[in-house]
Formats: C-alpha cells, sequence, structure tokens
C-alpha cells in the first residue's frame, strides 16, 4: 500500500499538507489585511466628512474681526441675533471653486437679513484671494485671515471648511470639503 505523502505516519500532517496549510492561511492574512487597510481607508475618508468637531471646544465659536475686501471690518461678535455662516477657502484651493456656485445662490436667497455669510482665505495673499475670487465668480463679502490667527482659532486642517454659527453665536455644525446645496439647506434650515 502506498503511502500517503500527505500524512505523517503518526497522525499529523505531512510536509505538503503543512505548504498548503501555509498557503492557504497566507491567502487568508493577504485577504484580511487588504480588507482592514481599505476599511481603514473608507474610515479616514468618510469620517472627515460626518465630524463635527474641530480644534475648537462645541460652544461659543471664536470672536474675530477681519478686514474685508471691499472696505469694512466683519465682527463676529456684532452679528449675534443673525446667524453666520463663514466659509473659509483658499487661491491654491481648487476644491474651493467648486462650491461657488451653490453658496452664491444659497447668499441671494438667504440674503443678509437673515443670514450673513463671509467668505475668509487663509494661508494666501490678498492680492491671489480677490483674483481667485473674480476667477470662481465668488462675491460674498471676504477678507484675508493675514496672521493665520482666525484659522488657528477655528482648528482648520483643510480647505474649503464651512462653519454654520446659529444666532447665539455658537458653532452647530462645520463640514470640511466642499458643501453641496443639500447640506448647505438642510443646516441653514437648522439655524433659522
Amino acid at each position: 500500500m502506498a503511502e500517503d505523502a500527505t500524512a505523517s505516519p503518526i497522525g499529523r500532517p505531512g510536509a505538503r499538507a503543512v505548504l498548503r496549510m501555509g498557503r492557504a492561511a497566507e491567502r487568508k492574512a493577504v485577504a484580511w489585511y487588504r480588507f482592514s487597510s481599505a476599511l481603514f481607508a473608507a474610515i479616514l475618508l468618510l469620517g472627515q466628512g460626518c465630524s463635527e468637531t474641530t480644534g475648537i471646544a462645541a460652544g461659543p465659536a471664536p470672536d474675530f474681526a477681519v478686514e474685508l475686501f471691499g472696505g469694512g471690518l466683519f465682527q463676529l461678535s456684532a452679528h449675534k441675533g443673525t446667524p453666520v455662516v463663514i466659509n473659509f477657502f483658499a487661491s491654491w484651493c481648487r476644491a474651493c471653486g467648486e462650491e461657488t456656485p451653490v453658496i452664491e445662490k444659497a447668499a441671494r436667497e438667504y440674503g443678509p437679513e437673515r443670514v450673513a455669510f463671509l467668505g475668509i482665505a487663509v494661508d494666501d495673499t490678498e492680492k491671489k484671494a480677490k483674483e481667485f475670487m473674480q476667477e470662481i465668480g465668488l462675491t460674498i463679502p471676504a477678507g484675508l485671515d493675514r496672521t493665520g490667527e482666525i484659522k488657528d482659532a477655528y482648528g482648520l486642517y483643510g480647505m474649503p471648511t464651512t462653519f454654520f454659527i446659529d444666532k447665539h453665536g455658537v458653532v452647530s455644525y462645520f463640514h470640511p470639503g466642499v458643501v453641496t446645496a443639500p447640506l448647505l439647506e438642510h443646516e441653514l434650515e437648522k439655524l433659522l
């Protein structure tokens, strides 16, 4: 009777069986590694858009004053009683231009009487920020965070980022990334 090459004389698997189990285990390990890597990447990518916290604690929005490109000064605390939408952008951020039509439309619909809209250019120059606004058609009041203090106070880590501040001066929600019409409408309705 021929000996089974996959079994040893004492009932344990032979060398070929161990190799086959090793390859199967290796394939399972590779599959698990790929799955867990994809899951981790998905959590990182999707988690950003779902997060409602930044470097600022839940509560009052940090007050600031910014000189507007069109003249004048925007002081956040002067707008208590009116919801405020702050859109942080930069001229080097191509994604920032994608949301401009949505922001412009909402600013026209909700007007300055119901909601104050403000654009703040960060990590930029005034010249480049103004040129970018003209190029993309952004006409809401805007200014430049010259020192980076506003960016730091709001804990920004990417562009664009939009903050929704209620009439009491409290951050209601923030959205890292491009805002869409449904998201903007939903957040504005919550503020009103």
